[in-house]
């Protein structure tokens, strides 16, 4: 292992090592992973000073924006 300013690098043998452990923590879960963008939570979704004002004067938190929900990406 190289610790470097970037982060730490593993030896292509300690990848392996990390790939095998995160697959078996997979396949022992509990749960479906699902990576879908729907699917996904907000990270940010408090309101920010920076917010642009919608029609009514108050906050519109861009994170809460629907639009994208309309398009088709899947």
């Amino acid at each position: 292992m190289v610790f470097d300013r970037d982060g730490i690098h593993l030896t292509s043998e300690g990848s392996k090592i990390v790939v095998k452990e995160i697959l078996n923590i997979l396949k022992e879960a509990d749960w479906e992973p699902c990576l879908h963008w729907k699917s996904l939570p907000n990270e940010f979704g408090e309101d920010s000073p920076y917010d642009p004002l919608g029609p009514d004067e108050k906050t519109l938190n861009v994170s809460s924006v629907t639009f994208l929900e309309t398009m088709e990406y899947d």
